[in-house]
């Protein structure tokens, strides 16, 4: 058991416990993260942390309406219609916010990968 866990801790000059992260928080939050050594530390581990949350993202390249009948009755080979042109731009979404657009590029002479060149990226908060 850690002294944390034991209620017991070791109290730094300053007024802050070894060893707490919270308390390694609001020293940073109190000090305006003027401390260097404490903001570098807490400031590289949020970083990492953020870093590696998951989101989705989708690339939409379309979308069509039709009724269940027609869809019902699709085979192998149909092709379906969409509402975007060769050219348009697309919109690449994560986490359900459209964060930017880009356009559909063949990556090699047979086009047979594709990829997505970004071409705007949208302002926070607005579309």
């Amino acid at each position: 058991m850690s002294n944390i866990e034991s209620g017991e801790a070791n109290v730094e000059p300053g007024g802050r416990q070894q060893g707490d992260w919270r308390s390694e928080l609001t020293h940073v939050s109190a000090a305006g993260g003027q401390d260097g050594k404490v903001a570098e530390s807490w400031g590289g581990r949020g970083h990492d942390a953020v870093m590696r949350i998951p989101v989705s993202v989708r690339f939409v390249l379309g979308a069509t309406r039709m009724p269940v009948a027609k869809l019902m009755s699709l085979t192998r080979g149909a092709i379906i219609p969409l509402d975007r042109k060769v050219g348009d731009l697309i919109d690449i979404v994560v986490n359900d916010q459209v964060v930017a657009r880009g356009e559909i590029v063949a990556l090699d002479e047979e086009a047979t990968r594709f990829g997505i060149s970004v071409r705007e990226v949208m302002q926070p908060g607005g579309e």
